[in-house]
């Protein structure tokens, strides 16, 4: 969380790795620090939360492509109202997009959407395992996770009503909101 004078305020990216964001344990333990590698499987969503602390306003929608895309593989990302610490009802998403260029963070603007304090969960779909992105493992160490991971499978795009599983492989996506409208 930053700080100015006595008001938080809201970092210029969030993400499931934003320290002091993160609802869950990994944020003190990562077996390892974010690789490029494979998403799961075709057509499957992941669910991470994360904890909002202030008042935020959702500009636009990012992810780190990994070292090998493809302008054929889409992806959607989107941000997931909490209903009872599982993901919810979906307030925003990217839509069907095409992967851009690899090694790098692509950001989709999208309208903006206010959201108040509270738990949040970044929705990322992929229509295709051959893309890469940067995720990091969560497996090991000590982290819950059944509150880190959870997934759905034929879920590309991005549902409405999130109705995910627990999972017991957890890749964390780097992947999350910016509240600024450019770099």
């Amino acid at each position: 969380m930053y700080l100015s004078g006595l008001a938080a305020v809201c970092p210029p990216m969030v993400s499931p790795f934003t320290f002091g964001w993160s609802s869950i344990a990994h944020e003190r333990v990562l077996p390892s620090a974010p690789a490029s590698a494979a998403f799961e499987s075709d057509n499957r969503t992941v669910y991470v939360p994360v904890l909002v602390p202030v008042l935020s306003v959702i500009r636009r929608l990012w992810w780190a492509n990994g070292d090998t895309v493809n302008a054929a593989n889409n992806v959607d990302c989107g941000v997931y109202a909490s209903a009872g610490y599982i993901p919810g009802t979906r307030l925003i998403s990217t839509g069907s997009v095409a992967q851009g260029t690899a090694s790098q963070v692509q950001f989709v603007d999208v309208t903006d959407t206010t959201i108040p304090p509270g738990l949040y969960w970044i929705g990322f779909g992929c229509s295709t395992m051959s893309a890469t992105f940067f995720r990091a493992s969560a497996s090991g160490g000590n982290v819950d996770q059944d509150a880190a991971y959870r997934f759905e499978e034929s879920a590309f795009p991005l549902p409405a009503t999130a109705t995910p599983a627990e999972a017991t492989n957890s890749p964390i996506y780097l992947c999350g909101f910016a509240t600024t409208a450019s770099p």
